[in-house]
């Protein structure tokens, strides 16, 4: 009996230990998401004006978004096709197109209140947060998918989907990716965002 009571007691320090280990990385996702939306806010507060906003989101983009992974994602079996110098343009013509037409919906708005829900651990390394925003007496659902990118000095989580009232940034622009890649390539998928971004700078 005595050596049961010992076993059980060993199983149940491992499983808190394992479940203390668990914990640490959607802590860490959770403690980035939660800075990366203040900063964002506190950009935005400080820079009213939509191209001083731009600008200084600019600077933040390569702390607080994977966007290499999100135009992956976007582009999807396609993308291992590509040349490393067309999803290099690929990637930076995306990112700076989600930030335009982003910013252009949040500019002049009052900062919105955000309740961050409980954290799920999709696999090792990617963890989506459920959050519900709060904006013009209207709620939002929106969750975050950030992914942890070890290349990164130090490693971050970045956010790298983020999912609207059940709509993915990642599927909705990969259903309009998809047939301008199956008419026209790489190529023409390039001039479409080349396009789509001069229109949102004129903006």
């Amino acid at each position: 009996m005595q050596t049961v009571r010992i076993l059980r007691l060993f199983i149940a320090i491992g499983l808190t230990a394992f479940a203390s280990l668990r914990a640490a990385p959607v802590d860490e996702a959770r403690s980035a998401l939660v800075a990366g939306i203040d900063e964002v806010s506190a950009a935005l507060n400080a820079h009213p004006d939509r191209k001083d906003f731009i600008a200084v989101l600019d600077t933040l983009v390569e702390k607080h978004f994977a966007f290499a992974t999100t135009t992956r994602l976007a582009v999807g079996p396609a993308w291992r096709d590509l040349s490393p110098e067309q999803q290099s343009r690929l990637t930076s013509l995306f990112g700076q197109l989600v930030i335009r037409t982003y910013a252009d919906r949040i500019t002049g708005e009052s900062r919105p209140e955000i309740i961050y829900g409980k954290p799920l651990e999709l696999k090792p390394g990617r963890i989506e947060i459920p959050t519900t925003t709060k904006t013009g007496g209207q709620s939002y659902s929106v969750a975050y998918r950030l992914e942890l990118v070890p290349a990164s000095n130090p490693a971050r989580w970045r956010v790298y989907d983020v999912i609207g009232e059940g709509v993915s940034l990642i599927a909705n622009y990969r259903a309009q990716f998809e047939p301008i890649l199956n008419k026209s390539g790489a190529a023409g998928l390039i001039q479409t965002l080349e396009t789509k971004l001069a229109d949102a700078s004129a903006r």
